[in-house]
């Protein structure tokens, strides 16, 4: 089995992330993870945006979205998946990303360990 090992670097942090609870985190690093990895082992390809690798793949470019949401903010009243609750409740919009963070915890996993490829370069 061949790995990244930029990708296995930041799965560690992945990792200490999860089981901190520190979901905004997990989604990032999930994500840095998995592109990582595709760069590295399979396309060799250190200039392309993370949307040509994922390209294709749902599960890929969701994630992706999901980083974005927390990355760049938008104006208020836009949709997100990250601001799902009212009035800045903060603490309650971090606890509904832990389904989030451990769907993109086990894709992480999945893409890294499956020898999973990418779709275009």
């Amino acid at each position: 089995m061949h790995l990244s090992s930029h990708g296995l670097l930041l799965q560690v942090d992945a990792r200490r992330a999860f089981l901190a609870g520190a979901w905004a985190s997990v989604i990032v690093i999930a994500q840095a993870v998995i592109e990582a990895t595709l760069r590295d082992l399979h396309f060799k390809d250190y200039d392309a945006k993370a949307k040509a690798l994922f390209f294709g793949q749902e599960d890929l470019e969701r994630l992706r979205t999901l980083r974005n949401q927390l990355l760049h903010p938008s104006e208020p009243g836009t949709p997100s998946d990250i601001w799902v609750l009212p009035d800045g409740d903060y603490e309650g919009c971090h606890a509904e990303l832990e389904v989030h963070a451990r769907w993109a915890y086990e894709l992480m996993l999945e893409a890294v360990y499956s020898g999973r490829e990418g779709s275009a370069a």
